[in-house]
């Protein structure tokens, strides 16, 4: 498609008589590919908030008719709350200072923040730090943690060092928990006021809106493994049409009552919740704005420039003319508040254009679950990638656009819990009901976010920090005070999901942190393992930490003491710390070949009594580890090998520790895949990594093991074996005193089933998540797989 529209720009240009058309002709491909984003988001992020005039004027006013001020002020406060939180507020503010890396949600604004206060997750490179090169970790010879290799900005004080870090990821975890329990309840919503159309023109068929309602989202569920892209192209068009439908029949409605303009004044908003006496009926008023939450968390599926073109160009006025017109229609008819949106449809109930607009406003519905079901894919993988949730599988569905993702185990975990949400809720005016709560609180988390961005990140002023934060948090908080009044009636339930899901969440980065810290620190020096290796891994080897904070435990390199260098000082390894043959690790494969034509030197290990290794001829092993930490610390070695060399004191000829790293790039050139390097001092070891893109299958094959064994030169070699470590995770029991014995004890058997029952089972089930899949068939080669077994008590 783009081609086609290339060669049309081309030929309209040659027409015209300009003969250096190509000379625009990036900047037209760029506007085109632009202007195809903004078109597929409208099918992707738009059907809920453009769905929203189905119900908001029914929940406004749900047991009354209103007057025709009251009409003026409740189209007033719609106007104005959508104006000025959806595009002030997010189409403008939020979209332009919250993306990370490309990616938007509670993750992203949270990585910004860590990554320029260096308090993120240890041993994760967080989204929008440069990707690490693994050629030159791999030659190095200094031990770096990896979240001290890249310089940050540092944070100093009590606050800014420990009531800061948790309070970032508090937020997070609680705004991602947010979107997720609005996963639930917005399908439910949009899909049950379409389907309740049906009822307005054939009553009698009221009982079969729950069971259709619930059939539309299983299908569109079981549609998701088409990708976001095929899908938006899909829906795009539908989405369009029904912004274009209800936009008409807003202009018809207003022609009625043209008066209705007069809901522009601020006036009419200010004067009606006075008149209220108080917030709650912005409980309402909060529906027109539901789904832009899901904006900014699907932002990374499109861009931030599409998004805002389709948000101010087409959904924004589409929007306005709808609800106006649903309000000039309500005053001109004050009974058909019971469901102005179908009434005000022209001609009347059983008309074409009815059935014609109940068709489009059931597809859009069942399209507005799909902008809440990206979100939740989108924050999902961010949670994954900076190890904050258990490591489903995720699968990329384009080639081109990095942040459009696909779940499979969460899909239809999400699809069970929406089907049951539908089930419990039964009719629209209960959801609407339970419905703004989960949203408010969202708003107020971005709100809060947003503001510390401004400040840490880009380092504003305060009197620019101040105004937003003080306007636009008062404004959440009205929609929450409302939010909160409808506790009782429903609201509970998205308070009770977001609760649910952030302990969980919170509970799995504690137990990963502790298992973190626990991978790290059980690394073994070399010289701990092998006699006589101490002096030359000294001579060659100095440990630099770069602002490196308390907010973090510090790497434990046990080799040597690390040397911390201040930021703004210029790290300078000294002439006495490099080695003689530095220039000979120029390339992976020199370093390689100096050893191979060095005279191998015996290995002895360090016992009581000494025992001479015994090299295994003609034997590659493969041990499998985790790539962040062996690039990280080339002078230590895993656990796993200390432990099997002392239980079987032979070594293969050849011991390759082997890491894989997924690339932000779609697919990895074969010449690029594999990096290996000899490791100082130790004859026969090697580090490598094996990289993939993003759309790769994470599989060792038989192309990578005889490319490994080309680069350590040995093609010969009869035997491969493929070394796995496996974790059973316990907890560490502990004994207390008889001060608050029975509460502590509490404590602890909670805190042991948590770890043995909750996160144990899940570990090692995502515990491979570092290794990949590998082949165990070689004609040409005995290839076997060897796992070993570790108790790890946290």
């Amino acid at each position: 498609m783009t081609r086609f529209c290339l060669r049309t720009f081309s030929l309209v240009f040659s027409l015209f008589g300009c003969q250096d058309w190509r000379l625009t002709l990036p900047q037209t491909a760029r506007a085109i590919a632009t202007g195809i984003l903004a078109f597929q988001s409208l099918g992707a992020i738009y059907g809920d908030i453009g769905t929203s005039p189905l119900y908001v004027y029914t929940s406004i006013f749900p047991s009354s008719i209103p007057t025709e001020r009251q009409t003026l002020g409740a189209a007033s406060c719609i106007f104005w709350g959508f104006t000025i939180i959806v595009l002030v507020k997010y189409g403008v503010i939020v979209l332009f200072l919250g993306p990370n890396n490309g990616e938007g949600g509670q993750v992203a604004l949270y990585a910004k923040l860590a990554r320029t206060l260096n308090v993120g997750p240890r041993g994760v490179i967080l989204p929008g730090e440069l990707e690490p090169d693994d050629k030159l970790l791999l030659t190095n010879t200094a031990t770096h943690d990896s979240q001290i290799t890249r310089v940050r900005h540092r944070v100093s004080g009590w606050f800014q060092e420990t009531v800061l870090p948790k309070v970032l990821m508090g937020l997070c975890f609680f705004g991602c928990s947010l979107v997720f329990s609005d996963g639930l309840l917005t399908p439910t919503t949009s899909v049950l006021s379409a389907i309740g159309g049906i009822a307005v023109a054939a009553p009698g068929l009221t009982h079969a809106v729950l069971p259709i309602s619930c059939g539309v989202l299983i299908a569109l569920f079981m549609a998701q493994h088409f990708g976001s892209g095929r899908l938006s192209t899909v829906f795009a068009p539908i989405v369009l049409l029904w912004l274009l439908a209800i936009a008409v029949v807003g202009i018809i409605n207003i022609t009625k009552y043209p008066s209705i303009f007069r809901a522009l004044s601020p006036s009419f908003a200010i004067e009606f919740l006075r008149d209220q006496g108080n917030v709650d009926i912005l409980g309402g008023v909060m529906l027109a704005m539901t789904g832009v939450e899901a904006m900014f968390a699907d932002v990374g599926h499109f861009g931030r420039l599409p998004v805002q073109l389709s948000l101010s160009c087409v959904v924004y006025p589409a929007l306005m003319l709808a609800y106006l017109g649903q309000g000039a229609y309500i005053i001109l008819d004050p009974a058909s508040i019971s469901n102005a949106f179908f009434l005000s449809i022209p001609g009347g109930i059983n008309t074409p254009l009815y059935w014609f607009i109940f068709v489009l406003a059931t597809l859009a519905t069942v399209i507005a679950s799909q902008a809440l079901i990206l979100g939740v894919f989108s924050i999902l993988r961010q949670l994954i990638h900076i190890d904050c949730f258990p490591a489903f599988r995720v699968r990329h569905t384009s080639h081109h656009v990095f942040g459009q993702v696909y779940i499979p185990v969460v899909n239809y975990m999400l699809m069970i819990g929406v089907v049951l949400t539908t089930v419990g809720f039964q009719n629209s005016a209960n959801v609407t009901a339970a419905y703004g709560l989960g949203i408010s609180l969202d708003f107020f988390v971005t709100t809060t976010l947003v503001t510390l961005v401004l400040v840490y990140v880009y380092e504003v002023p305060w009197y620019l920090y101040t105004p937003f934060f003080v306007v636009f948090a008062t404004l959440d908080m009205c929609f929450i005070v409302a939010g909160v009044r409808k506790v009782p009636d429903g609201a509970w339930f998205p308070l009770t999901v977001a609760i649910t899901f952030t302990c969980f969440i919170t509970f799995w980065r504690w137990a990963r942190s502790l298992k973190v810290d626990n991978e790290y620190d059980s690394r073994v020096r070399v010289g701990t393992v092998f006699e006589g290796l101490n002096k030359t891994v000294e001579r060659n080897a100095e440990t630099l930490v770069l602002g490196r904070t308390s907010t973090s435990r510090p790497f434990k390199d046990p080799d040597i003491e690390p040397a911390t260098y201040a930021l703004n000082e210029i790290v300078y390894v000294p002439p006495s710390h490099r080695m003689a043959e530095d220039s000979v690790a120029r390339s992976r494969t020199d370093g390689i070949q100096a050893q191979q034509s060095a005279e191998p030197l015996p290995l002895r290990l360090r016992s009581d009594p000494q025992v001479q290794l015994t090299r295994l001829p003609q034997v590659v092993a493969l041990v499998h580890t985790n790539v962040t930490q062996t690039l990280h610390s080339p002078n230590t070695v895993p656990r796993i090998l200390a432990d099997l060399l002392n239980v079987f004191p032979g070594l293969p000829e050849h011991v390759v520790l082997l890491g894989n790293r997924v690339t932000d790039k779609p697919f990895v050139a074969a010449d690029s895949r594999v990096d290996v390097h000899a490791m100082r001092n130790m004859p026969g070891f090697y580090r490598c990594v094996v990289r993939f893109g993003f759309m790769d299958s994470v599989h060792i094959n038989h192309s990578h093991v005889r490319e490994i064994l080309a680069r350590i030169h040995a093609e010969g070699v009869k035997s491969v074996c493929h070394v796995i470590e496996g974790e059973r995770v316990y907890a560490r029991r502990r004994a207390y005193d008889s001060d608050w014995r029975i509460l502590r004890v509490a404590g602890e058997y909670v805190r042991t089933f948590g770890i043995e029952q909750v996160f144990s089972p899940l570990d090692r089930v995502f515990e491979q998540k570092h290794v990949a899949e590998v082949d165990a068939d070689d004609k040409d080669i005995e290839v076997r797989r060897l796992y070993v077994g570790s108790v790890v008590r946290l």
